[in-house]
């Protein structure tokens, strides 16, 4: 006697392709927080060239709350002559204020550093781009390494896209903690996810 093969319930396959998708994406963010949060905790900054200070708001032609804290830990590491030169980074982000990275060098140069040991990198609109163009002003310059400045939640990313561009580097964050620590911790998994399926071959080696 012949038993009729079953019917297949496409709603119970959905159901567990959602379910799976769901466990996919949980571990992938659980497990990047984790990374996230581990780099900033355990990153700090090693005897370089020259520092990269990543690019952050400007408010009416001055460092906006998050761009002095980098600018502040990139006057420690100045003092503690951690690095020779200095790059700033950033272009303009709102109509009529200056370059983020003009506006760093003012407010280095304020804190005793002299001009002529900062370079300046104004044509940049993002992280990558900060790092892209850093890149280019070391190859002029004859600098092989850099230390990243910018805040702890930003470090893992940071130092991945270095990877990516070939810049010897280490990170030194700013350890304050952000008012919305998980709401910035999902931000760079997403911004981690954008790297892997934008450019999967180098975002992947960067990680090994």
């Amino acid at each position: 006697m012949r038993i009729p093969k079953r019917k297949r319930n496409p709603l119970r396959y959905i159901l567990r392709l959602l379910l799976s998708v769901v466990l996919a994406v949980t571990l992938y963010f659980g497990g990047m927080s984790w990374l996230i949060l581990h780099t900033w905790k355990t990153s700090a900054g090693a005897n370089s060239d020259t520092m990269i200070i990543l690019g952050a708001a400007v408010w009416n032609g001055k460092p906006s709350p998050a761009l002095k804290e980098r600018l502040d830990v990139a006057v420690a590491l100045w003092n503690e002559k951690k690095a020779a030169r200095i790059i700033t980074t950033g272009g303009i982000g709102l109509p009529g204020e200056p370059s983020e990275a003009a506006t760093m060098k003012k407010y280095l140069v304020q804190q005793g550093i002299p001009a002529s040991a900062i370079l300046v990198e104004d044509q940049s609109r993002s992280t990558y781009e900060n790092l892209q163009n850093s890149r280019k002003l070391m190859d002029e310059h004859n600098l092989r390494t850099a230390i990243l400045v910018t805040h702890g939640f930003h470090a893992f990313r940071a130092d991945m896209m270095a990877e990516m561009l070939g810049i010897p580097s280490t990170v030194e964050p700013v350890q304050l903690r952000p008012h919305k620590l998980a709401y910035y911790t999902l931000r760079e998994c997403g911004g981690v996810a954008y790297l892997l399926v934008t450019d999967p071959l180098r975002s992947i080696q960067a990680l090994f």
